[in-house]
């Protein structure tokens, strides 16, 4: 009998983290309202409606083996308390993994590599701080990822033509495979505790939109007025020690689709 997961939030990762689980797990899906109901229904996925003020199908989708909650907080009026709702549940002590998705902006912006042991009071983002210290003691597994790319999220087409002073700054990014990979790795091992998720290489902004934009056609950014910015660096090669490999260790040369 195949074990369930269930995906809270399920936009553009969690809709393609859901597909490539469906064929070993039953998959449950979080929907913010009923208008994608019948289209996951159509890929085998089994969906429940859950929002700030609509909470009718929590019950359903706590009852699982597995929990992987990837909400964008900024979609949110108050998402530390959505996020109390969710962890106050009955249920969420009979789960046997829950995934967090979190973001490596909790570091703070100093010239710096960080990695999963540094302990710091100034976050640079302190709404992802608060959140990650609500959820710390009931979560098994928790990814702090780096700037989400692949698919159609391609580096450096929203600056197309736009003029920029950050020319030599190192970009921290990951890719939508390697999120997806290091969950299906989290959920098939005995994985527990905090991992960032970030490429080894970190090529600069104006290597990585030049390239993009000359291989998919929109216009470069204009590179002019140069600031000097601190080189704040994530070093994602802690879940690499417990056996994960990624897919792409360089940004420069991600795939989209």
């Amino acid at each position: 009998m195949k074990k369930t997961v269930s995906i809270l939030g399920t936009g553009w990762l969690g809709h393609p983290l859901a597909l490539s689980l469906k064929e070993n797990y039953k998959v449950k899906v979080s929907i913010r309202t009923k208008e994608k109901e019948e289209a996951f229904k159509k890929e085998g996925l089994l969906p429940f409606v859950l929002n700030e003020t609509s909470l009718e199908g929590l019950d359903e989708l706590l009852d699982t083996n597995y929990l992987f909650i990837n909400f964008p907080p900024s979609k949110f009026k108050d998402f530390k308390a959505f996020l109390e709702k969710i962890y106050s549940h009955e249920n969420i002590k009979n789960i046997e993994k829950i995934i967090f998705i979190s973001s490596t902006s909790i570091y703070p912006d100093e010239e710096k590599t960080f990695n999963e042991d540094e302990e710091f009071s100034k976050p640079k983002s302190q709404k992802i701080y608060d959140i990650e210290k609500l959820i710390k003691e009931k979560t098994h597994v928790i990814f702090r990822c780096a700037g989400l790319m692949g698919a159609s999220r391609i580096s450096g087409r929203y600056f197309a033509g736009k003029e920029l002073d950050s020319e030599d700054v190192k970009i921290n990014y990951v890719h939508l495979d390697d999120v997806i990979g290091a969950t299906i790795f989290a959920l098939e091992n005995d994985l527990k505790g905090i991992y960032n998720l970030c490429s080894c290489e970190h090529p600069t902004r104006k290597e990585i939109y030049f390239k993009n934009a000359s291989k998919f056609g929109f216009d470069k950014p204009i590179f002019k007025n140069k600031k000097e910015y601190k080189e704040r660096l994530i070093d994602g090669s802690k879940i690499e020690r417990e056996g994960f490999k990624y897919k792409y260790s360089n940004p420069l040369e991600y795939e989209y689709y």
